[in-house]
């Protein structure tokens, strides 16, 4: 941490800079804070960097890719400012050291501290490779921070993971990157099995405080790249089979990240809070870090300060000597120049070979001529257009998407993938009849066999909230904006619509709240009164009609033995008590009139609820998890909150499965509560996400989804089976919200996130 020269800028959007925290080869990162006082890291552009269009352009793309990466190991962008004098990107300052600095501060990492790291890398690759198919190139030990809590990872590309960088003739910008794979060395293009090499580089840089291809003359660094046997003698035994596999010759023998992070940390790689996953010289080093940020000028806070630690003398290295990162080679190498906008998660967006004079390869081995070092792998200088122009990403197209081939160990890979046209999912899809129906822009149909569009109605824009239509499997029914809809799965053919005015005249759009059989239930509004309509979809007639009374909704809803169960806050608290509690009422389904109500415990209207069809209603009411008897309102048995919260449970085969708002998911026995197992789904500490459980429909599997990830749970034991990601594009990013899945056959589950769409094998 050093101060201010004259030359740095004391500003850059909101934010005031109080110290440089560290450099990089394209920018410089700064101390700030903002109007709250809250600490904040600003990457800003190297002044002499700024002016060149190109280097703005992949800052740009860089900072996109940085936005739709937040998450486990990637701190949140709070803010950019791509279009600035210098172009900037604002995160959450938490005290850290590199990897560069831990190891020469103090030796190489200890074995589970190793682990850790890899794990953490190798999921951010994994979501990162979901994004573009491209390569990462985002790694390297002085952009990979160590904090108190885990590992983050702070570049998104060759910008951020650059070792040196200039400006050439016509507004060229050159790039040196950290590293070359053997690929690279015989003049072919990364791709994302360049950035498992590069992860191998780094973790046996932090295992074994030496590069594995250091030994030998720098000029022939390159040549121990691409032939040589990676010396991995430094690094603890049980890590050198994967690092092995992980520095292999042939892309293709690589492992990808999924494995690299299940072998690693196989009951997750998130460090349990304060548990000190680091050696006590780094996490007193880091608090020293910390202390120091809190002593500047300004009010600058630290959002994560670990606690003090004694400080142990330096680890020796070679000689005696802390050991320190080694210094780069060059060798020149194209690339091509990211497009501005960030590709369709259907496929990788294409891209335009950056112009340079000469063949690739001959200037491949002039550079590695003059090389003069070796850094966690050798260098490679990438040249840029002058020019900034972006090219020019395809349009997502309704096709399922290309696939890779499974890899063993890995996480399966999804049968087919399937971009939503149009780019917006309206709601749940419907599998019925071997098609998933897709409400969207357009309604579509897919073979959940294949992927394979089979129909495609865009004059059925708009219709959601689908459902088979009674007992018929081959029709389906929709709400649409002015009409229901009944069409044929099969193709998508219309067979009958209904005009909402013909129901009632000037009903708006309805809201389907349950349904059972050929009945709907639903609620409008017709000017300014709301009711809720029983509509039968064989007979097309409404049953009944029920004006809404006070404090009703009908947003929570179920049904149970034909009965619609339904929650209204109670009309005043308990006697002595503040709060009003739910109270739950049966709507008898002939008349619509109320057939009883009763409160459960002290459940409000908030608190989650969920019924199963046989009469226990399962609450998540103070944050712990309850189940009563319909019938008697009473408890069955309850479950107190721990230091999370439950959310929304889900039962299945006499087995709930509850997860917490932060890393567990817990099953339970329906009948008495009793604990079958817990289990972690491995999320790094982000603060309360949102879990969801779906369950394959033999029951064998559990899905647990959040905003980050699928995570494959076998029923019966809690043994996490697989993770699934995908990051998506940032145009989606506003609204993914969370994954979310349905069981599509008896060894299939369909997961979505966002607008695209992907078949998972489940048991």
């Amino acid at each position: 941490m050093e101060a201010l020269t004259a030359e740095e800028p004391r500003e850059l959007g909101p934010y005031r800079m109080r110290a440089r925290l560290r450099e990089t080869g394209t920018a410089r990162v700064y101390l700030a804070h903002g109007a709250d006082g809250r600490g904040v890291c600003v990457t800003a552009a190297r002044p002499d960097l700024a002016a060149l269009p190109a280097f703005r352009t992949r800052f740009r793309a860089e900072a996109q890719a940085a936005e739709r990466l937040a998450g486990p190991w990637v701190p949140p962008v709070l803010a950019t400012g791509p279009e600035e004098w210098l172009p900037w990107l604002a995160t959450p300052f938490t005290a850290a050291l590199t990897l560069a600095e831990a190891v020469a501060l103090a030796g190489p990492l200890p074995e589970p501290a190793v682990r850790t790291l890899g794990a953490a890398l190798a999921a951010t690759l994994e979501r990162a490779h979901a994004v573009t198919g491209e390569a990462f190139q985002g790694l390297g030990p002085d952009v990979v921070l160590l904090t108190a809590e885990g590992p983050l990872v702070t570049a998104f590309g060759v910008l951020g993971g650059a070792s040196a960088a200039s400006a050439g003739e016509g507004g060229r910008l050159g790039v040196t990157v950290g590293y070359l794979t053997p690929e690279q060395v015989a003049g072919e293009q990364p791709g994302p099995a360049a950035d498992v090499f590069m992860l191998g580089m780094l973790l046996a840089y932090a295992a074994g405080g030496a590069g594995p291809f250091d030994s030998g003359p720098a000029d022939a660094a390159a040549h121990r790249i691409a032939h040589a046997v990676p010396d991995l003698t430094p690094v603890p035994a049980a890590l050198r089979p994967l690092l092995g596999r992980c520095l292999a010759k042939a892309p293709g023998a690589r492992p990808a990240p999924a494995e690299v992070a299940a072998e690693l940390s196989p009951g997750g790689a998130a460090p349990l809070p304060g548990a000190g996953w680091l050696p006590p010289r780094l996490t007193a080093a880091i608090a020293e870090r910390a202390a120091q940020a809190r002593e500047l000028p300004g009010a600058v806070v630290a959002d994560r300060v670990p606690p003090a630690a004694a400080v142990p003398p330096p680890a020796p290295g070679t000689n005696g000597h802390p050991a320190a990162p080694p210094q780069p080679a060059r060798a020149p190498l194209p690339l091509p120049v990211p497009p501005e906008r960030a590709p369709a998660a259907a496929g990788p967006a294409g891209g335009g070979l950056a112009r340079f004079t000469g063949d690739r390869r001959s200037l491949l081995t002039a550079g590695l001529a003059a090389a003069a070092g070796l850094a966690v792998g050798a260098a490679g200088v990438l040249a840029f257009d002058g020019d900034g122009t972006d090219a020019e990403a395809p349009a997502a197209d309704s096709k399922p998407a290309a696939l890779p081939r499974p890899v063993p160990g890995a996480p399966p890979a999804p049968r087919w993938g399937y971009a939503v046209p149009g780019g917006k999912l309206l709601g749940t899809p419907l599998v019925q009849g071997g098609v998933l129906v897709v409400p969207g822009a357009a309604l579509t149909g897919v073979d959940l066999r294949t992927g394979r569009q089979l129909w495609h109605r865009p004059e059925l824009a708009g219709v959601a909230q689908l459902q088979q239509a009674g007992a018929d499997p081959a029709v389906a029914f929709g709400v649409g904006p002015t009409e229901f809809t009944w069409f044929a799965v099969a193709d998508g053919a219309v067979r009958q619509k209904v005009a909402y005015a013909r129901l009632a005249p000037g009903m708006g759009t309805p809201e389907v709240r349950a349904h059972d059989g050929t009945t709907v239930w639903f609620t409008a509004a017709v000017g300014k009164d709301t009711s809720l309509y029983a509509y039968d979809i064989a007979t097309r007639t409404i049953l009944w009609r029920r004006p809404l009374g006070r404090g009703e909704t009908f947003a929570w809803t179920a049904v149970v033995g034909g009965r619609l169960i339904a929650r209204r806050p109670a009309a005043s608290p308990p006697k002595g008590a503040k709060q009003v509690l739910a109270e739950f009422f049966a709507v008898d389904p002939k008349t619509g009139k109320d057939l009883w109500s009763r409160s459960y415990g002290a459940v409000l209207p908030t608190d989650t609820a969920e019924l199963s069809p046989d009469g226990v209603l399962l609450t998540t009411a103070g944050g712990g998890l309850q189940a009563f008897d319909l019938e008697t309102a009473k408890q069955r048995w309850q479950r107190a909150r721990g230091t999370t919260l439950y959310g929304t449970p889900l039962l299945d085969k006499a087995v709930v499965y509850a997860p917490d708002n932060g890393t567990r998911i817990a099953a339970v026995a329906a009948a008495d509560g009793r604990e079958a197992w817990v289990a972690s789904t491995d999320l790094a500490p982000v603060g309360a996400v949102e879990t969801r459980a779906v369950a394959s429909a033999s029951g064998r599997t559990v899905l647990a989804l959040d905003p980050f990830q699928v995570t494959a749970l076998d029923a019966a034991s809690g043994e996490r089976l697989w993770k699934f990601q995908d990051a998506g594009t940032k145009e989606q990013s506003a609204d993914r919200g969370g994954y979310r899945a349905v069981a599509a056959g008896p060894d299939t589950a369909v997961v979505w996130h966002g607008a695209t769409l992907y078949a998972l094998p489940v048991r």
